[in-house]
């Protein structure tokens, strides 16, 4: 017996019923450990003693076991923790928030978080830990910050709340300034999303799609014409040497074009044709980017016509299955992408299959493009510098999603039916994501007046037989 009074051999003739303490009793490896219930439990977070025998069989007793396995003696009296030291500024509690829980927890948005207390640290890092304690110092930051999208500021404003908290929990802080009398987030202040994808903006991204196929290198810009005119010189039998020389090209990359190594559109997809893949993916799916991205072919099952997103692959943790209709437009980039094997990625890199962790910068490119504008690059990175332009056509590829469920509310999908394809935790989320259109919703009161008139029709029709 592990927990048991010792006080019968003493003389009690009431044990175990007395008030006598209980003790833990366990033979390990020839050796026997014997020591009082409260002495063990008090000295590791106990409140108060312990008078159940249940309690100290569930709750101590394993404890008491674990550490003499470990290699410990539980009789020997352990040091307490020392505290870490309380932090002074702002930018200490940052620090230590980051390396105590965002970067030990299992998080998904672990990347963001980062971004997040950097802008914290920059603006609030020099002030002392306590400032957070009052409104002021957060009253200044959202005053700073009251130029930006509502939105934007909330984010930061949730996450110093969060810290806040996390930190009273660990006696860094006494108390938060967020509170109905001090600070508040304004989330109902947010503005909504409505930005809409229509069919003729959504084909003009697919046409521009052919024009990232188009052949271009840093010393050379060729079109599919120059291409086809290289190749057909080649052919007629012009050396090589001479095809470079005209078109100012080198002669290894001449001779990658003329084999068809590079560039040749019956065998290899491009950038282009990667990017219809995704836009398609996008609407027709409604999947967020990373859970597309993540979709591999043996998790399409043609059987029952559909894609499965794994649990683990979802932002709400949640498991579900997407459907797609025989002869759609969906089947046919799915059965096209099947021959890269079960465990490449439909949506990933064209020849191999192979992940793809990010495509930013081919969809700014695209939207570019698909508005007439020349993309520019600035410096040796990849990214387009035409950030003004970008924001004035404000097109995320999150809208994409939004588009693919209010297409579908706009055809009288239900909205517990849209929520469990897109696979949110609450309906209100759903709710926020169908934008109608005007045009929908004008068609919604003709069918409204349509029914209201035909039941008055009837309602008189019934009268004048009755009368």
């Amino acid at each position: 017996m592990a927990v048991r009074k010792p006080c019968r051999s003493k003389g009690c003739k009431t044990s175990p019923r007395c008030e006598h303490p209980w003790w833990l009793d366990v033979m390990h490896k020839h050796r026997r450990y014997r020591m009082p219930v409260d002495d063990f439990a008090l000295a590791r977070g106990a409140t108060a003693p312990v008078t159940s025998k249940q309690e100290a069989e569930k709750v101590w007793e394993p404890k008491f076991i674990a550490e003499i396995v470990s290699g410990k003696d539980p009789r020997v009296p352990i040091e307490r923790e020392t505290k870490f030291e309380r932090p002074t500024t702002v930018a200490d509690l940052l620090k230590l928030y980051r390396t105590r829980y965002v970067e030990v927890e299992p998080l998904k948005s672990r990347a963001g978080m980062l971004s997040q207390l950097n802008v914290l640290r920059a603006q609030l890092g020099t002030l002392p830990a306590t400032a957070l304690e009052r409104p002021d110092a957060i009253e200044d930051f959202k005053a700073r910050y009251a130029n930006r999208a509502i939105a934007t500021t909330n984010r930061y404003l949730a996450r110093l709340r969060h810290v806040c908290n996390w930190a009273i929990g660990r006696d860094l802080l006494t108390k938060t300034a967020f509170h109905p009398r001090g600070v508040r987030i304004p989330a109902k202040s947010e503005r909504r999303r409505e930005r809409r994808v229509s069919e003729a903006e959504e084909q003009r991204l697919l046409e521009a799609c052919k024009l990232l196929n188009e052949p271009t290198r840093s010393m050379a810009k060729l079109t599919w014409d120059d291409v086809n005119e290289i190749r057909a010189r080649a052919k007629a039998g012009i050396e090589q040497r001479d095809i470079a020389a005209a078109f100012k090209i080198s002669r290894p990359l001449c001779s990658a074009i003329v084999r068809g190594h590079i560039w040749n559109p019956e065998v290899k997809l491009t950038t282009g044709d990667e990017m219809r893949d995704r836009i398609i993916g996008a609407l027709d799916t409604g999947c967020r980017r990373g859970e597309m991205l993540k979709i591999q072919n043996k998790q399409v099952e043609w059987r029952h016509r559909w894609i499965r997103i794994l649990k683990e692959h979802s932002k709400t943790e949640v498991a579900r299955v997407i459907p797609f209709e025989a002869g759609s437009r969906l089947e046919k980039l799915l059965r096209r992408r099947a021959f890269l094997g079960p465990d490449a990625y439909v949506f990933g890199e064209a020849t191999t299959g192979a992940y793809v962790a990010s495509l930013k910068s081919a969809w700014e490119t695209l939207l570019l493009l698909a508005n007439g504008i020349k993309p520019t690059r600035v410096g040796s990175g990849k990214r387009v510098s035409n950030r003004k332009a970008l924001a004035q056509i404000d097109l995320h590829w999150h809208d994409l999603r939004h588009e693919a469920l209010s297409r579908l509310a706009d055809d009288g999908v239900p909205v517990h039916e849209l929520q469990l394809l897109a696979g949110h935790s609450s309906i209100t989320t759903t709710q926020r994501y169908m934008n109608a259109r005007a045009s929908s919703l004008a068609e919604s009161m003709r069918q409204a007046r349509e029914r209201r008139v035909n039941r008055v029709q009837h309602h008189d029709e019934a009268t004048a037989q009755i009368g």
